[in-house]
């Protein structure tokens, strides 16, 4: 009997895992600048080759918006059968997830605040009104978004994340609408109209493909599917053909041309081939499966907090140690453990319960209201 796949959780949190490996390499390590003078030893590698590799690693982010994509379109999938839903179900949909971004980006932005103006580092420095309105912007997840200054570079995703929210039921409505045709229309005019040197519009194809990959399990088909009849061989094949599309494809798009005429197309088809490069090869494996998994479940944090460690306030410490390796798992490891006390922080204060009834209220007046 033909064994049943399924992209799951587990897995999710896994190719996560991956995302991080690929964004610590690319903020440690893709430029020389980012060594901040430190003398690095990538052995037994060429230091060259390295940065050129880790510049690649810049695909995380499109790896963190196809999953947050795609997990939000199950999320409605289940709640809304066959992704049928109202105007008004759409807007509480939105509500409901940015309030929810909100409150779990609040303790993570308030410890960042404080350790970073305790240790004298003062990242607002315009005016009193301004500083107030980009903490107030930061705080909400939208300071990209309105080009406000950020406490830290990093939190500009929280940005696109919001837009991705925001997007998804009408992203979902082309689609019902329309199908894969939807994907072609998104792709044309992105490319036709939307800035690549912009990384607000980079990854916004993402969307339409996360939302057709998760309506008809997309990954799960991939893997499943024998082309050659014998599944070892099949596994080889796929593996080669998907590792070469993920290295043409990356060297294209760090190209300017490249990036130019195909930066919308390959912003949205790179995240994807990675998923399902690392669902299908790399998150099998025993043990580090286990190691991905518990590194993905903290990814959010991780993502919040790491440029802090490296850029801001322990940057003499991190590049410190002679080897990249080390510097690496130096800014995972402290990363992780303030990740576990944030996790700690809020089951004591009860911040899920104590969100969960606060989106309550203002959801259930939105739609008393709507």
């Amino acid at each position: 009997m033909e064994k049943k796949y399924k992209f799951t959780k587990s897995n999710t949190l896994a190719v996560k895992g991956i995302a991080i490996f690929m964004l610590l390499g690319y903020h440690c390590f893709s430029s020389v600048e980012r060594l901040y003078g430190a003398n690095v030893n990538f052995a037994p590698f060429a230091q060259e080759k390295v940065m050129e590799v880790c510049g690649w690693m810049q695909q995380c982010v499109g790896i963190f918006a196809f999953l947050s994509v795609y997990g939000l379109t199950l999320s409605m999938k289940k709640q809304y059968k066959d992704l049928e839903f109202s105007g008004k179900e759409a807007t509480l949909f939105v509500v409901k997830r940015y309030l929810h971004l909100v409150f779990m980006f609040l303790i993570p932005y308030f410890l960042c605040f404080g350790v970073t103006y305790g240790l004298g580092y003062h990242r607002y420095n315009n005016s009193l009104w301004e500083n107030v309105i980009s903490a107030f912007a930061d705080i909400l997840c939208v300071g990209r978004l309105f080009g406000t200054r950020l406490l830290i570079p990093t939190w500009w995703y929280l940005s696109l994340e919001v837009m991705l929210i925001v997007f998804l039921p009408v992203v979902i409505v082309f689609y019902k609408k329309f199908g894969w045709l939807s994907v072609g229309a998104i792709l044309i005019l992105g490319t036709r109209w939307l800035d690549m040197q912009n990384p607000m519009s980079m990854y916004l194809f993402t969307a339409p493909l996360a939302v057709c990959f998760a309506d008809q399990d997309i990954f799960a088909r991939l893997k499943a599917w024998n082309p050659l009849r014998v599944k070892f061989l099949s596994k080889i094949f796929k593996i080669f053909c998907s590792s070469v599309m993920i290295v043409i494809m990356c060297m294209v798009i760090k190209t300017d041309w490249g990036n130019k005429q195909f930066g919308f197309l390959l912003g949205g088809i790179i995240p994807a081939v990675i998923i399902y490069w690392a669902y299908e090869f790399v998150i099998e494996i025993p043990v580090i499966r286990q190691i991905l998994e518990f590194i993905g479940k903290y990814s959010g944090l991780i993502y919040y907090i790491h440029t802090f460690i490296r850029g801001v306030w322990l940057t003499d410490v991190t590049y410190s140690f002679p080897y990249a390796w080390q510097i690496l798992l130096f800014v995972l490891g402290v990363s992780i453990a303030i990740a576990i006390a944030i996790e700690l922080v809020r089951k004591v204060l009860h911040l899920k319960q104590l969100s969960g009834m606060i989106i309550g209220w203002v959801t259930g007046w939105a739609e008393r209201t709507l």
